[in-house]
């Protein structure tokens, strides 16, 4: 019987004009969207490969991209220093291209690099708003009414950040600086909770676990790592990869970790074992981006996919076997 978790699906041939640096799944559906150097976002039927929206406002490359929770909303960010959102039931309605954006904030120069969707939830109820990185070592919080700077946390450190994420609870946010910090903050109290310095090169990914306890990094000294989000000890070391390593992204059943490399490969490591379980060779030049499909309040994806992109141009899909 084969030993094997997960086999090579289909697969996208120029999907993008240029390189494509970033992917997200839609939760509780099998819809993708992605996004890069050509300026666009696209969103995609993952079982029947058709282009089902084209978003563009600007003619500078995506820097960052994200999905809201309830999959109603796109989050991007790009070199002109600009974020935009745009609703997706409008995008996906009629024609799509050079659909316009229902906000657009001006985060000014490199305020907006990374940025992420944050729900917070008080008395009054539950408010979205934005987060985002900054070239000098803070991640700035933004109204998504107002599309006004609200808050700032600040790493003490005046460095470039290269990456960003938010717990799916919304209770913490982290960020990764050029260097080998990286850094966990409380979202209620703007308090830094945590700091991780076990890389020795820059970090370039960060991601949390479905259920917002663990950190997975990736980072340009070839290595994954994987932390407590709520202690601040580091658990494990993955290494395997023969270049940086660009993205790694946890599992929903936090079994195991998916990586994308500076090397073309894509890599499937357990992470009970603490090893590296396959390897995909399919693109043919970096893998940029790697996301695992991702279940819903209302949907619960039982096998979820994985998707890759990179610099080749190219969508490929990873379908669960035994996982």
């Amino acid at each position: 019987m084969s030993s094997a978790l997960f086999t090579s699906g289909a697969a996208i041939d120029q999907a993008h004009d240029d390189d494509i640096w970033h992917v997200r799944w839609f939760p509780g559906k099998n819809m993708l969207a992605t996004a890069g150097s050509d300026e666009t976002v696209k969103i995609w039927d993952s079982q029947t490969g058709e282009c089902l929206a084209t978003l563009k406002d600007s003619d500078y490359a995506i820097t960052s991209l994200d999905i809201n929770a309830q999959g109603t909303r796109i989050l991007t960010s790009s070199m002109d220093n600009k974020m935009r959102v745009w609703n997706i039931d409008d995008s996906l309605g009629g024609s799509s291209e050079n659909s316009s954006p229902t906000l657009t904030i001006d985060a000014g120069p490199i305020n907006a690099w990374r940025s992420r969707f944050l729900q917070t939830v008080s008395e009054t109820g539950s408010k979205e708003m934005l987060a985002s990185s900054t070239s000098s070592g803070t991640v700035k919080l933004w109204s998504t009414t107002k599309g006004r700077e609200v808050r700032e946390l600040n790493t003490s450190r005046p460095n470039f950040l290269y990456a960003l994420a938010v717990s799916p609870d919304s209770t913490k946010v982290a960020c990764a600086s050029a260097g080998n910090h990286v850094y966990v903050f409380d979202t209620e109290s703007g308090s830094l909770s945590g700091t991780f310095s076990g890389h020795s090169d820059n970090v370039r990914s960060v991601s949390f676990s479905a259920d917002s306890s663990l950190l997975v990094t990736a980072s340009d000294d070839k290595q994954i790592q994987l932390h407590d989000a709520r202690y601040g000890s580091t658990v494990s070391t993955f290494s395997g990869h023969h270049s940086w390593v660009l993205s790694a992204e946890i599992h929903p059943d936090g079994k195991y970790i998916a990586s994308g490399s500076l090397d073309t490969k894509v890599k499937i490591w357990d992470i009970g074992q603490r090893k590296c379980m396959e390897t995909h060779s399919q693109h043919s030049q970096a893998v940029w981006g790697v996301a695992w499909q991702q279940s819903s309040d209302d949907v619960v994806t039982m096998r979820p996919k994985l998707a890759s992109v990179g610099e080749d141009r190219s969508i490929h899909f990873y379908d669960p076997l035994l996982a």
